[in-house]
C-alpha cells in the first residue's frame, strides 16, 4: 500500500497535538531556556524521558504501536517520516486513516493514548534525534494487512 508523505505543517492528525512554531527562549549571560507551551497530563506519576535516535531507511511500515497513556515528542535534530493511524470499530487498523508525515526538527507533539503510530525513519542522511517523555508503559503492536510505504507527493 502506498501512502503519500505529507508535511506536518499541512496535515491534521487526529489524536495528535502539534506545536509547529518556535518558542521564544529566555536568555541570560551563559544560558537560554525555551519552555514548551505544550502540556501533557499523564495518567501516571511515573514519568521518564529519553532520546530516540533514528537512522535513514525506506519509509515502509508493517506494524504500528499504541500506548495506554500519552507520549510527548520533541524533534531536536533531522527530519523524520512518521506513520499515524486510527483503530476501526473492530479494534483493527483503519487502513483508510493511515498517514505518513514529514516532521522537521523543532516540532513538538503530544500523541494521545490509543493513537496508532510507530518509530519514525530519518529522511536523508542526517539522523533524527527525538526527546520522548512518557510514563512507563507497554507498547502493544498491531500489524497492517500489507506494508505501508511512503511516497513523495508529486
Amino acid at each position: 500500500m502506498e501512502i503519500a508523505i505529507t508535511d506536518i505543517r499541512d496535515t491534521e492528525i487526529e489524536g495528535v497535538t502539534i506545536l509547529r512554531e518556535e518558542t521564544e527562549p529566555y536568555r541570560e549571560s551563559y544560558f537560554q531556556w525555551a519552555a514548551s507551551p505544550l502540556i501533557a497530563s499523564f495518567q501516571s506519576s511515573q514519568i521518564s524521558g529519553g532520546v530516540l535516535s533514528c537512522q535513514a531507511a525506506i519509509p515502509g511500515f508493517r506494524e504500528l504501536e499504541y500506548h495506554k497513556d500519552k507520549e510527548f515528542f520533541y524533534f531536536v535534530q533531522g527530519t523524520a517520516l512518521m506513520p499515524f493511524a486510527n483503530f476501526d470499530s473492530e479494534g483493527k487498523v483503519d487502513e483508510a486513516s493511515i498517514q505518513i508525515v514529514r516532521i522537521p526538527q523543532g516540532t513538538q507533539l503530544i500523541i494521545d493514548a490509543g493513537k496508532l503510530h510507530f518509530v519514525p525513519v530519518a529522511e536523508g542522511p542526517e539522523p533524527v534525534k527525538i526527546v520522548v517523555v512518557s510514563p512507563k508503559m507497554d507498547s502493544p503492536r498491531v500489524s497492517v494487512s500489507e506494508s505501508v510505504n511512503g511516497i513523495l507527493k508529486s
